[in-house]
């Protein structure tokens, strides 16, 4: 896995095109039973590229981590490098959240964060 910047994945179109912000480890590790008609549909729900927040209890800090999800399988592909720490413990620490096996989904002042750096660095 390899460390990036969220300016040098803004510039993808790929990336851009495929980004999807409402896909939260919740939701990713949600029981699927699938069948050939609703296949397409169940593929569709967490297809392409989201973030979570890594955090697990001994790590220095939270890591931003962007995952990569495709036909169910899902991989995580890069930390995103230069993002400001107090937002990852913000999206930690925020009440009420629960983390699936040390993956945190984002809160809104991290995923605004996000939205405005990816906008910035895609022009």
């Amino acid at each position: 896995m390899e460390d990036i910047s969220i300016s040098r994945i803004g510039k993808n179109k790929t990336f851009r095109g495929n980004l999807r912000l409402d896909v939260t480890p919740e939701l990713l590790f949600k029981p699927r039973f699938v069948n050939s008609g609703e296949n397409e549909e169940l593929v569709k729900e967490t297809q392409g590229f989201s973030f979570y927040v890594e955090y697990m209890e001994g790590m220095p800090a939270p890591a931003l981590m962007l995952m990569k999800t495709f036909c169910f399988r899902s991989k995580s592909v890069a930390q995103i490098t230069g993002v400001p720490e107090e937002l990852l413990w913000g999206a930690v620490r925020e009440s009420g959240v629960k983390d699936i096996m040390g993956m945190y989904p984002l809160n809104r002042p991290l995923e605004e964060w996000i939205k405005n750096q990816v906008e910035t660095h895609s022009k």
